[in-house]
């Protein structure tokens, strides 16, 4: 796969046909399926022990691995400067999203050391609950069939650790993605984010009715005086219109959502090597040019079109670079835990076998101590 990443590989998305498209820089998502997707029962509380954070550690691995072998032609970036320094150097900016917080098993920690990895943008779900939020489910399969998440949600909208998680997210300047998540997680995250969002692949509830576009209620909340954030375009078929997935009515979503926002606020992007079924015409990343000229056709100008492509993306992720920067120095890392854990130590003091340890971990070590007491 990494050599061929260069030369062409099976799917959407090569080098050679990034430079087709005349892309400038790419989101390399770090994803591990749900492990409800995989038959593995989860428990009512998210606590049975999986290999999901040990998966996602690899996944970084292997896309760094892979930037690394092909830096001749990708150069790493972790802010907007990057990216503007990539582009100078003509080489393509790859970047590390994330999708679904139930790749955090349950601790904020866990974000802290992929925000150092260079993480910058978190979906706080896939499609299935966590934790931290409720999802919308997603579609699956030719038919676009739509999944509700199998395991119970906590709660229709971000728990208490998830309140806490976009706070860690806007002190860590790390992007809120609020793609896949139900209508009542993206509305209590505008409540709590200090912060621009982002919706990473969406379109347009109101042109075509699913639970993984964004409604109206939502998009007015998002706009010039309001959170600044962006909502990128989706390409897969089922969410764009199963019955008329074109280049236009992607334009229809995205022009929708800018009368409802502005054109400041809206961006592109694919979900590519991630869906089954694509729109007619795009059907990999050497086809931007001909969704641009469905722009152009439409009578947006040379800046609204540069704003389309990148500088409104810029812009937010700046943007919260800046709050980032700003909330580091106003508070530390939040030391909240996930109230449900159950291996968590006791709050007192209890001589030397009674310490601050995980309770499976004191076991084992009260165990120990009561043989070596015997054998004495």
């Amino acid at each position: 796969m990494i050599p061929q990443l260069g030369t062409g590989l099976a799917g959407h998305f090569d080098i050679p046909r990034a430079k087709q498209g005349g892309v400038g820089g790419v989101f390399f998502t770090v994803w591990t399926p749900c492990q409800d997707q995989l038959g593995v029962d989860v428990g009512p509380d998210y606590l049975k022990p999986d290999n999901t954070v040990r998966d996602t550690y690899e996944s970084i691995d292997l896309i760094r691995t892979m930037i690394d072998a092909h830096d001749d032609t990708l150069k790493v970036a972790t802010n907007a400067q990057g990216i503007r320094d990539a582009f100078r150097e003509k080489k393509i900016a790859a970047l590390l999203g994330m999708e679904g917080s139930h790749m955090l098993g349950g601790s904020l920690s866990t974000i802290r050391t992929l925000a150092a990895l260079g993480v910058r943008y978190l979906t706080l779900t896939h499609v299935c609950h966590s934790p931290f939020a409720s999802s919308a489910g997603g579609g699956a399969g030719t038919d676009g069939s739509f999944i509700s998440p199998s395991s119970l949600s906590p709660t229709n909208g971000l728990t208490p650790i998830g309140v806490e998680l976009v706070r860690e997210l806007n002190r860590l300047g790390v992007m809120v993605d609020l793609s896949h998540t139900s209508d009542g997680t993206m509305s209590e995250a505008l409540d709590v984010s200090e912060a621009p969002v982002i919706f990473s692949h969406s379109g347009a509830r109101a042109v075509h009715h699913h639970p993984r576009n964004v409604p109206d209620h939502i998009l007015d909340r998002m706009g010039p005086g309001k959170n600044e954030g962006i909502i990128l375009s989706v390409l897969y078929k089922h969410f764009i219109d199963p019955n008329n997935a074109t280049i236009p009515r992607v334009v229809d979503h995205v022009e929708y959502i800018a009368q409802r926002t502005s054109k400041k606020h809206v961006g592109l992007s694919s979900d590519f090597d991630g869906m089954s079924e694509v729109v007619e015409g795009m059907e990999d990343t050497s086809k931007w040019p001909y969704l641009v000229a469905e722009f152009i056709r439409r009578g947006w100008t040379d800046d609204e079109i540069l704003d389309l492509t990148g500088r409104n993306l810029l812009r937010v992720m700046e943007d919260v670079e800046e709050v980032g920067k700003k909330l580091r120095s106003q508070r530390k890392p939040s030391p909240a835990i996930y109230d449900k854990r159950t291996d968590l130590p006791g709050t007192n003091w209890g001589g030397p076998h009674g310490a601050y340890l995980p309770m499976d971990v004191k076991a084992i070590v009260d165990k120990r101590a009561a043989r070596l007491t015997d054998e004495l």
